[in-house]
């Protein structure tokens, strides 16, 4: 098993930094100020607490999603107090109430109330159509609630007008919106629906395991550059991937979601395995051209 592990560092290849935007999920970022403030303040929104932390040692794969995509926006300029924002895919997550005190509007979409996603899915009811009733019960403190709005909507046919918002942003929604071909079209559509010079910020499950070449949903290397990376020609990267993997402790101790009591652990989350393939999180800021 460590061989495979170390295959994969020399293949998979890429630098240490605590600022970079495009990468793998990154334990490093606990270790710079800066992220650490925004994942602090983004903690108040929450109602999974258990997704942040103030060391590494208890790092969450979902808290980094959240904060890296919220301090690469603001790295980038995006949040902004004139900023329209869409979210897609967004769920309950605590950005969309995050961003309501910073920009002037947000409007959230996902199939909130969808049997195979909502009820069905492994890891809880993100899209949970409680959220369309009662926003305020997926958020412990005040927000500015008349600048949030809540949609239906499919991800992969973006009912809105062309660059119609200042960014968008989608968090390990795309893999799950029907495959590759399905991600790739709202890859698309998020491309249309940003006005130029403007971001668009995408994570998705990116596969580690090193002899896995296909999967019906998440993202071999060759997978994400072809549906994700190079989707859209109106999207340019921000800056080139860093596909560095988290420090091998992280790798040889994974989250074994197949098997009962151990999806909810009190250690770090940051690699997780299903029995057949081991994944972790993959972010990328791109520009809308």
């Amino acid at each position: 098993m460590f061989a495979k592990f170390y295959s994969i560092l020399k293949k998979i290849k890429g630098t240490a930094s605590l600022d970079r935007l495009n990468e793998l999920t990154n334990p490093d970022k606990w270790d710079n100020p800066a992220w650490m403030k925004i994942h602090r303040e983004l903690e108040s929104y929450a109602v999974d607490k258990h997704c942040f932390s103030d060391t590494k040692a208890y790092a969450y794969r979902k808290g980094w999603e959240w904060t890296q995509c919220l301090w690469g926006l603001h790295t980038l300029g995006a949040i902004d107090k004139k900023a329209k924002a869409l979210g897609v895919g967004a769920g309950h997550e605590p950005v969309l109430y995050y961003l309501t005190d910073h920009i002037r509007e947000v409007v959230g979409t996902d199939l909130y109330g969808n049997d195979d996603w909502t009820n069905n899915a492994v890891g809880g009811n993100e899209a949970d159509a409680a959220v369309l009733e009662d926003a305020d019960a997926f958020c412990p403190r005040s927000y500015e609630k008349s600048r949030l709005r809540l949609i239906n909507m499919d991800g992969t046919d973006l009912q809105f007008k062309d660059e119609h918002f200042d960014f968008v942003w989608s968090l390990s929604s795309i893999e799950h919106f029907g495959g590759h071909a399905r991600a790739k079209q709202a890859m698309t559509e998020m491309a249309r629906v940003t006005k130029k010079n403007g971001i668009v910020a995408v994570a998705t499950e990116f596969i580690i395991t090193p002899d896995c070449s296909d999967h019906p949903e998440f993202f071999t290397k060759a997978l994400f550059e072809k549906y994700i990376l190079h989707a859209s020609p109106r999207l340019k990267p921000v800056e080139a991937m860093n596909y560095r993997l988290p420090p091998l402790e992280y790798l040889i101790d994974p989250i074994m979601i197949h098997l009962n009591g151990d999806v909810h652990r009190t250690r770090h989350h940051i690699i997780l395995n299903n029995g057949h393939v081991q994944w972790t999180s993959v972010i990328c800021f791109f520009r809308r051209v």
